[in-house]
């Protein structure tokens, strides 16, 4: 049979299963909450694996349609389209040939503009808005509310702007993150991931023993670097933007791109640290030191970890080091699933 004929005929098989069991979760209300924001993406993800992009973005399109005018149910059509998205897009970085947080940086980013797009689509149709709901968290913790400040009297001092796009950047982070590692175990234990996706296992297998050698890849480090730099010229330069949906993407992109830089940062001198003085102590004092100066002087902090990092990689090659690390244990992991 034909390739594409069989991927296609494939994808229609799994689109059908996929809508037959949507709808009997959905009809008897389990299939909200942990199926729809979960399930879903990791079987679209799956379904990927098996079908490709062009099927895989058929049957969630079909899937999609026939949940909107079959069921009439808005509010379920639209979260399936966002999980049917976010699963399609951990597909695609599963099977491409990059590095885990690589595909990390990039799902968790795509995820922020996903989340944004669906919201504005769920405020206008069902009223929902998770954007709104953290928005209510914030203002109720704004109120300083006696119970909280008894609880917890340095409440006043949160930046709750700061905090509220760090939930909504954390969110989809953390969407992201769980769906891609579900998604490459179960095609793992299914036997259906490409030679791309068997490495992203083991590098999913790997996190625990090497993952302090882990970083992005230089290109998304400096683009990261550029787009934190090109939003704090905006900043001091008193640019403001009134679309709070723009604006929510901007800044959370921000965020994101501060966690992966100052994360990669953090490891190349920690390790430079470790393998130069080899004591665990020296270590902790860094930890605790990072920390103190995170909360005090963050900018200024990442600044300076940047630029020593940067000098520190340039005269001693460490990123490149770092990744052959990586990259040689992966391939023994590999070497011994393929001899068992």
């Amino acid at each position: 049979m034909n390739s594409s004929v069989k991927k296609l005929t494939e994808a229609a098989i799994l689109s059908s299963a996929f809508i037959i069991i949507t709808m009997i979760a959905l009809s008897t209300g389990i299939g909200y909450g942990l199926y729809l924001d979960f399930g879903v993406p990791i079987i679209f993800a799956l379904i990927y694996f098996r079908c490709d992009f062009k099927y895989t973005f058929m049957c969630g399109i079909s899937s999609v349609i026939l949940i909107l005018f079959v069921m009439g149910n808005f509010a379920a059509a639209l979260l399936v389209s966002q999980s049917f998205l976010i699963g399609l897009i951990c597909g695609y970085l599963i099977s491409k040939s990059s590095q885990l947080f690589d595909d990390l940086f990039i799902g968790s980013i795509m995820g922020v503009v996903f989340m944004v797009l669906i919201d504005i689509y769920a405020r206008n149709i069902i009223g929902y808005s998770f954007m709104q709901e953290f928005q209510g968290y914030i203002d109720y913790m704004k109120s300083k509310p006696p119970i909280l400040i008894e609880v917890a009297p340095w409440i006043t001092d949160i930046n709750f702007e700061v905090l509220y796009y760090l939930l909504i950047a954390i969110f989809p982070f953390g969407m992201v993150f769980s769906i891609y590692i579900i998604s490459v175990i179960c095609g793992k234990r299914l036997r259906i991931l490409s030679e791309n996706g068997k490495r992203k296992y083991f590098m999913v297998r790997a996190i625990r023993s090497c993952g302090s050698f882990m970083n992005i890849r230089k290109k998304y480090f400096y683009t990261a670097i550029l787009y934190i730099i090109l939003v704090n010229i905006l900043e001091m330069s008193n640019i403001r933007f009134s679309n709070v949906y723009l604006k929510t993407i901007i800044t959370c992109v921000q965020y994101l791109s501060y966690y992966f830089v100052f994360r990669d940062t953090h490891i190349l001198i920690g390790n430079f640290i470790n393998i130069k003085f080899k004591k665990k102590s020296l270590n902790l004092i860094y930890l605790l030191v990072t920390l103190i100066l995170l909360c005090n002087v963050f900018r200024i902090t990442v600044l300076t970890y940047v630029i020593i990092s940067l000098y520190m990689d340039k005269k001693y090659n460490l990123r490149e080091k770092q990744d052959y690390i990586v990259k040689s244990h992966i391939d023994k992991l590999m070497e011994v699933y393929e001899i068992h």
